[in-house]
């Protein structure tokens, strides 16, 4: 079988669906934004204006945007209004992922061009990946397009200013490269590293993901290794490589950003109140908080411990506006201990929530999440926000239907690969495996970490079918090839 390659075909196909998974922002005329999507192109300008100023070059002039005027919503503020980068950041999202929403963040400031890459980069990953399994043709390409732009969620994702497209691409290419690694040439492999990389780097969710996904399947490799289908060593070299760079990355912008290395820089302190949301962590801060200086969060509140997620972190009066940039630094460090704690005190409760909430998870991807009467504007202190209208956003009937065609493929996906199973090769059967793995372990991390959502597990759930389509032609192309090469 002939190597993939970066040649003009590949570009082309490429290219082709690239255009196809845009249709949503041709048919909506702007992208989907969620509160999360302004706060990213507000993080990006503050990033790049401390970039500049440390390099001694003239801070970057504001873009103009519409004025916050009129009515409508405004979004939860995205950043204190210090936040300017440095060590007196107090919050801060993917810092990569701020700096692409800042500077593709036209025409205007819709973001469009943000969608476009996002769409350019995920076809030119799944691609190659899908002909790396499949085989090539532009017929097996025309099944793939379709099922990707009309029977499964990705063409909204990829027009959804958040990195979750990158989510399935990382998923991807930890599970197809180690087994097929063969099939692709140096410059191919380079490039789907490079991407898989990069989308471990863009939410704060990847590395878990990644690293946990990795981490499951090691010794799963290790133990069957005299029936695997590549050696070892290459395998988990291959497997390991876009986690490890992607953390680098991550660690690395945070060490230039904020002066300090870290796998989750400067971020929202989410799990905590995720924690705190679901119980027993406030019931062990209201116990531990008489005590004013056991943590930081208890200086913040006493034992007035915030009820909800929206509480802690969104409102007015939340743990971003309340604490200094040291105390929510020690809010930080102090999380993982404080989960720890609560879970020694509270175990049948927090294993019940974690028994409840990551089936939960993974069962859950509708897609009634997507809002396209949203505006991003400058309000009056200068900070890029959301200004959304009042009322909840009503999920189109398209994407209804859209919703009902991608759960059908996905419980046909099901049904194939299980049907294929024994037929299959080795490496088809790995690939599989870890594709499964990165699923669950997807819907752990988010169901743990962020609570129970449906854009979690839609960002990854096509996978499903998109892998049965490319194992099921490979075994047609197999079946049906003539002594010239040539596919009946």
């Amino acid at each position: 079988m002939l190597k993939v390659s970066i040649n003009r075909i590949y570009l082309l196909r490429s290219a082709l669906f690239a255009l196809l998974l845009l249709w949503p922002l041709l048919l909506f005329g702007r992208p989907a934004y969620m509160d999360d999507s302004a706060a990213y192109q507000n993080g990006g300008e503050q990033a790049v204006s401390f970039m500049l100023r440390k390099l001694h070059m003239a801070a970057p002039e504001a873009r103009k945007m519409p004025a916050a005027l009129g009515a409508g919503k405004e979004a939860r503020p995205v950043a204190a209004p210090a936040a300017e980068g440095g060590k007196d950041t107090k919050v801060a999202r993917s810092i990569p992922y701020s700096v692409l929403g800042y500077v593709l963040g036209g025409p205007g400031m819709t973001m469009a061009w943000l969608a476009v890459f996002q769409a350019a980069t995920t076809a030119l990953a799944l691609v190659a990946l899908f002909e790396g399994v499949a085989g090539p043709g532009w017929r097996p390409f025309v099944l793939m397009a379709g099922l990707c732009g009309f029977a499964s969620p990705l063409a909204p994702i990829i027009t959804f200013i958040m990195p979750d497209c990158y989510a399935p691409v990382m998923i991807g290419v930890m599970a197809i490269l180690p087994f097929f690694w063969a099939r692709f040439s140096g410059a191919m492999r380079l490039l789907l590293l490079g991407i898989a990389t990069l989308g471990v780097s863009l939410h704060t969710s990847h590395p878990p993901i990644a690293l946990g996904t990795a981490l499951a399947i090691t010794p799963l490799l290790v133990l069957l290794r005299r029936w695997g289908p590549t050696k070892l060593g290459q395998t988990l070299t291959i497997l390991w490589t876009p986690a490890l760079l992607g953390v680098a990355l991550v660690m690395l912008s945070g060490l230039i950003g904020f002066g300090k290395a870290s796998i989750s820089p400067k971020h929202y302190p989410l799990a905590l109140a995720r924690a705190v949301d679901n119980g027993p962590a406030r019931w062990y801060l209201e116990e531990e908080c008489k005590n004013p200086r056991r943590y930081a969060i208890c200086e913040v509140y006493g034992t007035r411990i915030p009820l909800t997620v929206q509480e802690m972190l969104w409102s007015k009066d939340s743990l971003i506006v309340r604490a200094t940039p040291r105390q929510l630094d020690r809010v930080r460090a102090e999380e993982r201990t404080i989960i720890i704690e609560t879970t020694k005190r509270y175990p049948l409760q927090q294993l019940y929530l974690v028994a409840h909430d990551v089936p939960e998870q993974l069962i859950v991807f509708r897609l009634n999440y997507f809002r396209y009467d949203s505006e991003i504007v400058r309000n009056a202190a200068g900070d890029i926000i959301l200004r959304t209208p009042p009322g909840e956003a009503r999920q189109s009937a398209l994407y209804a239907g859209l919703e009902a065609v991608n759960d059908a493929m996905v419980a046909l996906g099901l049904l194939a690969l299980l049907w294929m199973w024994r037929g299959m090769s080795s490496a088809q059967r790995s690939v599989i495996v870890i594709m499964l793995t990165g699923l669950l372990a997807n819907a752990a991390v988010c169901a743990i970490f962020s609570g129970v959502a449906p854009r979690y597990q839609a960002r990854v759930v096509w996978l499903i079918p998109w892998l049965a389509l490319a194992i099921g032609w490979a075994r047609y192309r197999a079946s049906h090839i003539t002594e010239q090469g040539v596919i009946r």
